[in-house]
């Protein structure tokens, strides 16, 4: 006998995003629960998919299929893992060079509210969404088969347990989990660090930053567990310091370290400090004695539409003081995770704090997240992640603003208007959030 789902109907026609509005949504059954899959209708009546339906979120609907014969089930379930797993696998050919990936990128991989990390033989699961939660179980068991991993960890933000109506176990302590990328060996605390213990994302930009760091002097800041840093070391850097205000994570970078064989000549130090500090210090100091590459990757500072403003303006700052920190000719990368501010904005910032400053800067690549962090087709807000790799010139080098002229929002478009990029992200941390910004993260 076929399963019997509740209905919610649509006051249109099919959804064409992962996310179907509250306002959008004419009926639903009473008997449906908060977390259930739900039977998506049109206006009409006619089916049109499934997802999870959620009457307390303006995100009612999170849409799992948008064929009406296939169902949400186990063997759906089972067969998304594995075309996931597979892409990474053996289009991306990741096994090659890592044993660390992530596996589902939410809606990236059309499931929306999930972010599965595979960390050898241990998967780290985000989940974002109440339906995910209810289904938890069923995932672990699903994930070990499919991945073939020993440990499943699940892990949940207090945001997201307190917008989505639960609250999980908290994750039991497991031994830290050893990973390889490329030549750099780091470990990886899957219960205690942040996301879901690394970040998976910039992989990609970690590899070609060592190859650019070959040789010069390297300042990490916000450097976490030392991903920046230690590839740059390994990558023959002469001499690298990174720095974060969290104790613990510097702790481990310093771990890290140990584990890595360093080539001959190169130095490696980490400092717990204040990153905004360590710039105006550089900038006070010797020419001589700033950095020829210089990495500013922070967190999440845009966590909310109320906050936007204040995010734009403590990046400006921040890459104001990279800019005037680096040593004339040298590299900057700056970096954004926070997905409601889009490309578009943040080039502006970018672009906004060279004139501050004075200096000539050069854009030689505007990257991303890995590959293994997909953006859907239908669903742009996913491309999260902005890392720009810039050239700077000397000090005057550049175009600057006459002495006390104001500069317009980075945050506003040339009439005022928000830009269609600011919205909820999938990683970094993460998109499998609700449109004011959740979700994991840079997931």
């Amino acid at each position: 006998m076929a399963p019997s789902f509740p209905t919610l109907t649509l006051r249109g026609g099919p959804p064409v995003h992962p996310y179907v509005y509250s306002k959008r949504v004419m009926s639903a059954d009473r008997s449906m629960r908060d977390g259930d899959v739900v039977r998506v209708l049109t206006r009409e009546g006619k089916p049109c998919g499934f997802g999870f339906g959620h009457r307390g979120s303006q995100v009612a609907v999170r849409m799992l299929s948008y064929d009406p014969e296939v169902v949400p089930d186990e063997a759906w379930l089972r067969a998304r893992l594995a075309a996931a797993e597979a892409l990474r696998r053996d289009v991306l050919r990741l096994p090659e060079g890592t044993d660390a990936w992530r596996v589902v990128h939410a809606e990236g991989d059309g499931l929306s509210g999930l972010v599965v990390d595979r960390y050898a033989r241990t998967a780290v699961v985000g989940l974002f969404s109440l339906g995910w939660f209810r289904r938890s179980e069923e995932l672990a068991r699903v994930l070990r088969e499919v991945l073939d991993v020993d440990t499943v960890v699940l892990r949940a933000d207090e945001k997201t347990e307190r917008q989505e109506g639960f609250q999980a176990p908290a994750p039991p302590r497991v031994r830290p989990v050893r990973i390889r990328e490329r030549d750099v060996a780091f470990e990886v605390d899957p219960a205690g660090g942040h996301k879901t213990g690394f970040f998976l994302d910039q992989r990609e930009n970690r590899a070609r930053l060592s190859a650019l760091a070959r040789g010069r002097s390297v300042f990490d800041g916000m450097t976490y567990t030392g991903g920046f840093a230690l590839a740059a070391a390994l990558g023959g850097a002469r001499t690298v310091r990174g720095m974060d205000l969290d104790e613990e994570a510097v702790a481990q970078a310093q771990r890290n370290l140990a584990l890595n064989r360093l080539p001959a000549g190169t130095t490696v130090r980490f400092d717990h400090g204040d990153v905004f500090d360590a710039l105006r210090a550089y900038i006070a100091g010797p020419e001589a004695e700033r950095p020829e590459v210089l990495v500013v990757d922070p967190a999440k500072w845009a966590r909310d539409r109320a906050g936007l403003g204040a995010a734009l303006a403590k990046y400006r700052d921040l890459n104001r003081l990279a800019l005037e920190a680096v040593r004339p000719g040298g590299l900057v990368l700056t970096c954004s995770c926070s997905g409601l501010v889009s490309e578009e904005a943040y080039l502006g910032v970018v672009r906004e704090a060279a004139l501050d400053v004075r200096r000539e800067v050069r854009m030689l690549s505007v990257t991303g997240a890995a590959a293994d962090h997909p953006v859907a087709g239908a669903f742009p807000e996913g491309r999260y992640l902005k890392a720009v790799f810039l050239a700077v010139g000397a000090p005057g080098s550049g175009p600057g603003r006459s002495p006390g002229a104001g500069a317009p929002p980075a945050w506003e478009g040339r009439r005022g208007r928000r830009r269609r990029g600011d919205a909820a992200e999938p990683g970094h941390e993460d998109g499998a959030g609700p449109p004011d910004g959740g979700g994991p993260d840079d997931a």
